[in-house]
């Protein structure tokens, strides 16, 4: 091999060496901007499954509340019910409408602490920001069956007050 080749030869050599470096960083470039693409979508993941299991919390407090209202109900509690003004911890049948469910916090209806529920306003794990609340309603008899008839209204948080439920439902008692 004379110089000439030798030269040139060494010369393809450094090109492939520098192809292989712009291929390298601009492989290595678009796997940046995948990862970072990527984190950020995961991020907003976590914010979204945050926001569904408070929100799934709140539901179960609420459904807590109303479960229990219908038990007490049930235990032969049942009547046409008083006038309510205020917030209580014994439960109570109200014959007058809760004004506006979905307004918080009620100006009446009952606190119910399901066993084993911890409430703390600052949040944290396994904690609820506030009691949940249940409202009975007595809406008189059943044109069809005869039955009291009753509505009930319960409201639960999750873990921060921006996580509320407020639910309602029809219970008929002979």
């Amino acid at each position: 091999m004379n110089s000439v080749t030798a030269f040139l030869h060494c010369r393809r050599q450094r090109r492939k060496r520098g192809f292989i470096l712009i291929s390298s960083l601009l492989m290595l470039l678009m796997l940046s901007i995948l990862t970072i693409s990527m984190s950020k979508s995961f991020g907003l993941q976590e914010l979204i499954a945050g926001n569904q299991r408070e929100k799934i919390r709140a539901l179960e407090s609420a459904n807590s509340a109303l479960n229990y209202a219908e038990w007490w109900l049930n235990q032969g509690n049942a009547s046409t019910g008083t006038n309510c003004t205020t917030t209580t911890t014994t439960p109570v049948v109200c014959s007058n409408a809760l004004a506006t469910p979905t307004t918080l916090p009620w100006v009446a209806g009952v606190s119910y602490t399901p066993p084993n529920m911890s409430i703390s306003t600052t949040g944290g794990v396994g904690s609820y920001y506030a009691i949940p609340m249940f409202y009975i309603q007595y809406l008189g008899n059943s044109p069809n069956t005869g039955k009291y008839m009753y509505q009930i209204t319960a409201r639960g948080y999750g873990g921060d007050s921006g996580s509320v439920a407020v639910i309602q439902s029809i219970f008929e008692f002979q």
